[in-house]
């Protein structure tokens, strides 16, 4: 397959002004690639992020995505000496070889998963993708030396699943109701999700309940929730269908009700930004942006606002940032369906 012309533009720029090359600009361009690039992408890039690992740390995504176990090796290698990574490398490449599932990682990942974050969360994620058969005890001992603790490895708690006892399922939702801070409890959240079917109930109610803080931006368990429900494949209907029977119940508080709209507003904007999770399990959503805005911003009819943000209206003051966050979010979506549209169009010409 051919390059992407983005791939082609970033790399003459790379080649020609390096010192103009951006943040923004180079995320935009990584996050195009990401979406519509293949193997011949990353080919294409990788000797130039051999050269420079720590200059090009954004570009370890598209490897991920779109490379392959061949590329494993020498991604290691520019990154790491003696099994630990160098001074000044991206931690990512432990997520990027697990996610290409290169099994030889193996041991040396597990050794970076009671390290300093971040190599301890890529290392856990790497591991997510590869099958530690190997290291089964290992893993249960780790988790069980950490259970009940205030912080602990945050990551660690998605390897559960890995010891093949489904016990965890329990013990990890007991764990994040008691002691577990919220300022790493992100792995907890998707630790649960990772249990599959039979932790639906138990997710979706972390989810409302303000113990959990499943809204939480600085800690970023707000991602980890959206993770989380990618990987059940809850769709943004089901907790849309959810949120609104909860402030329409006489049950609970205005607190709790805010924090549910709290979170749910969390959730939409990962759902309308769509970010890279790095997790095969969780695929992108497929609802559109215009039946995101179809469900939760029509009124179904022109004499009473039932949207999403009439709900919300009447749990909170005029003028609370949760609404204005929820019209910017509208705008978003607004202009995120036109995109989507135009791309759709210009593909089936």
């Amino acid at each position: 397959m051919a390059v992407l012309r983005a791939t082609r533009e970033l790399l003459d720029r790379y080649e020609s002004a390096p010192h103009a090359v951006r943040w923004r600009w180079e995320s935009t361009v990584v996050d195009v690639v990401l979406r519509h690039g293949s193997r011949s992408d990353a080919q294409a890039l990788l000797p130039r992020f051999l050269a420079e690992p720590d200059v090009h740390r954004r570009l370890m995504p598209i490897f991920a995505q779109h490379g392959d176990p061949s590329m494993a090796g020498p991604l290691l290698a520019a990154c790491t000496e003696a099994g630990q990574l160098r001074e000044g490398m991206p931690a990512e490449v432990l997520h990027t070889v697990g996610f290409l599932g290169y099994e030889p990682a193996e041991r040396m990942l597990w050794d970076h998963v009671e390290g300093p974050y971040p190599e301890s969360m890529n290392a856990c994620l790497g591991l997510l993708h590869l099958p530690c058969r190997g290291l089964r005890t290992e893993i249960a001992r780790a988790l069980q030396r950490h259970h009940g603790a205030g912080l602990f490895p945050e990551f660690l708690p998605v390897l559960a699943t890995k010891t093949g006892d489904p016990s965890w399922l329990g013990r990890l939702v007991e764990w994040g109701d008691g002691g577990a801070s919220t300022d790493c409890n992100g792995g907890l959240i998707l630790g649960i999700a990772l249990h599959g079917e039979r932790a639906r109930a138990d997710f979706t109610q972390l989810l409302w309940n303000p113990w959990w803080e499943a809204d939480g931006g600085g800690t970023g368990s707000d991602r980890w929730a959206y993770a989380g429900a990618r990987v059940l494949g809850l769709s943004m209907s089901d907790l849309y269908a959810d949120l609104a029977a909860r402030l329409r119940s006489d049950a609970g508080t205005e607190d709790d009700k805010r924090h549910c709209l709290e979170t749910f507003v969390a959730l939409l904007g990962y759902w309308a930004g769509r970010p890279w999770l790095g997790l095969d399990r969780a695929p992108d959503p497929t609802e559109t942006c215009d039946t995101l805005l179809d469900l939760l911003f029509e009124w179904s009819t022109p004499d009473r606002d039932d949207s999403l943000i009439g709900l919300a209206g009447g749990v909170l003051d005029h003028g609370d940032r949760v609404l204005a966050r929820l019209y910017e979010l509208e705008n978003e979506l607004q202009v995120r369906a036109a995109h989507e549209l135009e791309v759709h169009t210009l593909m089936t010409r």
